[in-house]
């Protein structure tokens, strides 16, 4: 005789349904989930294509069998029901053997336990499936939860540069000044860029980044190694000094320290564009950084440039000469056109090559040499700062390059020298090189460059030993 405990066999019955009943709801509930735009990719299509050609169908069909296995589970307990009441039990549907439990008396399975087995193996089946359900959707929302950051960090960008273009333009009149075109026409490259890879990142979910100028860091002074020191005894070793900064890697800025009779000088070498990509990298030496620089606004390179100082702990007191190339140079002219950082650091001096900078207005406590090749397009970008003509047909271009913006950089405390080309006046690369320009300053004649040059060795910042100069590289970058 085979027993069973109908109550115990009742309530499995009514547990696989229940378990079908769950399946049931959670596929209805991923279901209405799938409809929405999660805008998440191919990813978020192919799961889509998954889950309505695989996934879904294997619940249902789970949920089918946990429903039949119920159905045969709640027929045996009706049979043997019935058969114990026609066996006269008593009406007692328990008739185990041997106090084997549900067992058979000869130690044997019997159909309860295979009901159990399978009722196991379904519930199993359908567990697995939920846990494998829940972590696709912890992936589903970990993915929205990386488009809604990107996304929202794009379109944050795209608010930033409309406040720049506003700056250059409407604001700049406020401020009693007229735009300048490189300022307007950067500012605009900027704002179209970056509303371009933002609304790429909104439908892709992959973040453009393009002209995110994101947060300055600077690193941990390294040492230059006492051979590797550069003692600076003329413009041409100033220029040089870049040079170096260039080749100690990506985005190293170098502080030179030349300890005198007069005191400590120091010499701060910064080096120009490093990347030309659009998508802004951990190295603010970029197009990133020319754009706002060039549109009026403080770029990350500027701020990155200051924390490389204060890191490398220019002594109290000593007078700095700030060197760029470039980019370089635009960030050397936007630094002193603050008045506040000029006196915090006690900055005297500020030469310049290859750059852009007349839109600076740097300030008059600080002698600047802007040095140029006679046809480097790259110190031009300015057009000398000219004013902004808007075309009434396309607003957002100029109708001219631009006119005369009377603004004097030239006077005492400014000297333009330009030099002769190193290579024919189409030979934009040679024209613009660091290493050409250290070149023509040092085979030049030019009065200018004499009289500036003995202008930083009266100062001290020309003239040093190796015994009392040295040197630290700090890295600099920018944080998303």
């Amino acid at each position: 005789m085979w027993g069973m405990d109908v109550t115990a066999v009742r309530g499995l019955g009514d547990a696989l349904d229940q378990a079908a009943d769950d399946l049931e709801s959670a596929r209805a509930r991923i279901d209405a989930r799938m409809g929405l735009p999660f805008g998440l990719g191919p990813d978020m299509e192919d799961f889509r294509a998954r889950w309505s050609g695989e996934l879904a169908p294997s619940l249902v069909r789970v949920g089918m069998a946990l429903r039949g296995t119920a159905g045969t589970v709640r027929r045996n307990v009706e049979e043997q029901v019935a058969a114990s009441t026609d066996a006269g039990s008593g009406g007692s549907a328990f008739a185990g053997a041997s106090g084997s439990g549900n067992g058979s008396a000869d130690g044997g399975g019997g159909p309860l336990d295979w009901l159990q087995d399978r009722g196991e193996d379904l519930w199993g089946a359908g567990a697995d499936a939920l846990d494998w359900l829940s972590d696709r959707g912890e992936d589903v929302l970990d993915g929205v939860g990386d488009w809604w950051d990107a996304t929202s960090d794009d379109w944050l960008n795209v608010g930033d540069a409309a406040g720049q273009l506003w700056d250059a333009t409407g604001g700049s009149i406020l401020d009693g000044r007229w735009p300048r075109t490189t300022e307007v026409v950067a500012s605009q490259i900027l704002l179209l860029g970056s509303t371009g890879g933002a609304l790429w990142t909104t439908v892709t979910g992959d973040e453009a980044n393009i002209f995110d100028d994101g947060e300055p860091y600077a690193g941990t002074p390294s040492p230059v190694p006492d051979g590797d020191v550069r003692v600076p005894g003329s413009l041409d070793d100033l220029t040089g000094s870049v040079t170096d900064a260039y080749n100690a890697g990506d985005g190293v800025v170098r502080v030179t320290t030349v300890d005198g009779p007069g005191g400590p000088r120091v010499v701060v070498s910064v080096p120009g564009t490093q990347s030309w990509s659009p998508a802004a990298g951990a190295n603010p030496m970029d197009l990133t950084g020319n754009l706002v620089t060039a549109g009026g606004g403080t770029s990350t390179m500027t701020q990155a440039v200051e924390l490389a100082m204060r890191n490398a702990d220019i002594p109290p007191g000593a007078e700095v000469l700030l060197v760029g190339h470039s980019q370089g140079g635009m960030t050397v002219a936007d630094l002193t056109a603050d008045p506040d950082f000029v006196s915090r650091y006690n900055v005297t001096n500020a030469v310049t090559f290859g750059s852009p900078i007349d839109s600076a207005h740097v300030d008059p406590r600080v002698s600047v040499l802007e040095l140029q090749h006679s046809t480097d397009v790259v110190p031009r970008l300015d057009m000398e700062d000219a004013l902004y003509v808007p075309n009434p047909a396309q607003p957002a271009l100029p109708i001219l390059p631009g006119l005369p913006s009377l603004s004097d950089q030239s006077g005492p405390q400014h000297s333009t020298v330009t030099l002769p080309n190193p290579g024919p006046w189409y030979d934009a690369v040679t024209n613009h090189s660091h290493q050409e320009y250290s070149s023509s300053i040092a085979n030049s004649s030019d009065p200018a460059l004499a009289a500036y040059e003995q202008q930083l060795r009266e100062r001290g910042f020309l003239g040093g030993t190796a015994q009392n100069t040295n040197a630290v590289d700090v890295t600099v970058g920018r944080r998303d």
